[in-house]
């Protein structure tokens, strides 16, 4: 099949939310934190989307950093509450390893780069950046699918795909994080000079389109509905694409975020 349809995990979780967008959680009973899309059966594509609900600050977190690999991420926020904030680097260098000790973990929090949060901010955070998610925050992330997280405080946000880097394998020298903002209603591309593509599209209700993909690429739909080579898509959800140009019918106003490798 040329289009296949990812299935949602609900993830719940404390600081998670009631309601989150394009999904009836309240009927799940449930706070939900996270929403991730799985692999089809038997794979590990390099991508892995999911989307992120707040209703709390999060953990601060390092994706490790070694000298072959490491672990990369961009969010596209999609709605932020007034008072919200996103910490990406630190406002002073950090060059040396960081230990897992409280008092160190206590002393290098103040030095987090907080920013305030609105929906249709873009964030690309490379490997071996410092970084925490605030509340009242509903985003989705693309990250190259690898395990290399290492929770640096006491909240937890544990995810079955991440295991625990040492800090050994950490490297402070941080490259900058990409910033932009980029509404609904947009078309552009978000990233281009990274390990994977990101760009961001509108369409008019009626609206076709033949999109180019020399590899794999990920569909993922943030307002609207419509079908990809005749299977019906709604807002919420991924695809995964493996034909070079997957046919995308808008049957109303609609957004979506396309990432490819």
């Amino acid at each position: 099949m040329p289009s296949i349809k990812l299935q949602p995990n609900f993830v719940e979780k404390i600081w998670g939310k009631d309601v989150v967008p394009n999904h009836p959680v309240d009927k799940l009973g449930k706070r939900i934190g996270e929403l991730w899309f799985g692999s089809p059966s038997g794979t590990k594509p390099p991508l892995q989307v999911r989307y992120i609900y707040t209703s709390v600050r999060l953990s601060t977190h390092i994706h490790a950093h070694r000298e072959s690999t490491g672990q990369e991420e961009c969010w596209y926020i999609l709605e932020a509450e007034p008072a919200s904030m996103i910490g990406i680097g630190t406002i002073v260098p950090l060059k040396q390893p960081l230990q897992h000790h409280a008092a160190e973990i206590e002393a290098w929090a103040q030095f987090i780069d907080w920013r305030p949060a609105r929906a249709g901010d873009f964030y690309f955070v490379p490997a071996g950046t410092i970084y925490a998610i605030g509340a009242g925050i509903s985003l989705v992330e693309v990250q190259q699918n690898i395990d290399l997280t290492c929770n640096r405080d006491g909240h937890d946000r544990t995810r079955g795909l991440e295991t625990k880097a040492t800090a050994g394998d950490l490297q402070t020298e941080q490259r900058p994080a990409v910033a932009l903002h980029r509404p609904l209603g947009c078309s552009g591309v978000l990233l281009d000079d990274g390990p994977f593509g990101l760009r961001l599209a509108h369409m008019q209700g009626g609206d076709a389109l033949h999109v180019t993909n020399s590899g794999l690429a990920w569909f993922i739909p943030l307002r609207g509905r419509g079908d990809i080579d005749g299977l019906t898509w709604r807002a919420g959800e991924c695809w995964l694409l493996t034909q070079p140009t997957p046919l995308i019918r808008a049957a109303s106003d609609a957004d979506y975020l396309f990432a490819t490798v």
